[in-house]
């Protein structure tokens, strides 16, 4: 049985692609237009993470009072969060968190908070940071503000487009049928873009009273932003621990998923000795600082 439709007005893909133009129009308007779409795009990827970290009732208020360093550092702070937990799709989110390291980033400010201010207004937040992932799957904003941003021209050279989600959801339908996959059955798509197909099938797997995190996904993009935005989706969506993105050309450097896998399995090795290092720092911070407090304290 279908779930109740999340509070939002109209149609999710409507305002999906409403969401797209309007950043789209903000970003082109501010001084920091032109090939930077990694920027719009990290935003909007940014803030449909921002409720995973947390923070779902008080993004709004959190984004709109903070000063231009404190809203350069909380998109730099949910994207550290979400390589924490899954530095393997953190890693493919790269392309969306170089800027942030970039000389001159405050700079940016000003375009950024109008793109924030936008995203929020057309409703990112109703659209991402629903608590139930089968919401969150609703539509697709990365691919929406992707193509958005994108020339026509840019388009066309790059063989790139918005797969329609009804089209998506017709072949995950015939794909998956009425009978419910065994666990563990792998989903492939060799030129994903931002995972469209993925949000159909783990839809349609959700109508069968199933979950997307049981089974295994696997994407290749030859394109980094619209591989960044599949990292991002699988997140949102609730893809789960199985999702494994390359991003390349598989005729020119063979088998990616091979390699991301190999990759992913070093990021996670990486991840938890670079975590260990710091809780060994942390501890060692506590125990110096209660050795202070009870060095200070009045003998008896």
């Amino acid at each position: 049985m279908r779930r109740p439709a999340p509070r939002l007005v109209g149609n999710p893909r409507d305002a999906g692609r409403r969401l797209g133009e309007a950043v789209a129009e903000t970003w082109y308007a501010s001084n920091w237009a032109g090939s930077r779409i990694d920027i719009p795009v990290s935003i909007i990827g940014g803030l449909a993470l921002f409720p995973i970290k947390g923070h779902a009732q008080d993004v709004t208020r959190i984004l709109t009072e903070s000063s231009d360093y404190e809203l350069l550092q909380g998109y730099r702070e949910v994207y550290a969060h979400t390589w924490a937990r899954r530095p393997d799709l953190g890693a493919r989110m790269a392309p969306l968190m170089s800027w942030l390291t970039e000389d001159g980033v405050e700079e940016k400010a000003y375009a950024v908070r109008r793109v924030t201010e936008t995203a929020l207004r057309y409703g990112i937040l109703q659209l991402t940071g629903d608590p139930d992932p089968y919401h969150r799957a609703d539509t697709d904003v990365m691919s929406w503000t992707i193509t958005s941003l994108r020339s026509h021209g840019a388009r066309q050279g790059l063989g790139e487009y918005h797969t329609p989600p009804e089209v998506c959801e017709m072949m995950a339908a015939l794909i998956v049928g009425n009978e419910p996959p065994p666990k563990g059955q792998r989903f492939h798509e060799p030129a994903g873009g931002t995972g469209g197909m993925f949000r159909a099938l783990a839809q349609h797997l959700r109508h069968l009273h199933l979950d997307p995190a049981d089974y295994v996904w696997a994407l290749n993009e030859l394109e980094p932003i619209a591989a960044a935005g599949a990292a991002v989706n699988a997140v949102v969506w609730g893809l789960g621990p199985n999702v494994v993105i390359a991003c390349g050309d598989s005729l020119a450097q063979g088998d990616l998923h091979e390699q991301a896998a190999r990759e992913r399995r070093a990021l996670y090795e990486e991840r938890d000795q670079l975590l260990g290092y710091l809780s060994v720092v942390e501890a060692t911070h506590a125990a110096m600082a209660l050795v202070d407090r009870i060095a200070s304290a009045p003998s008896a």
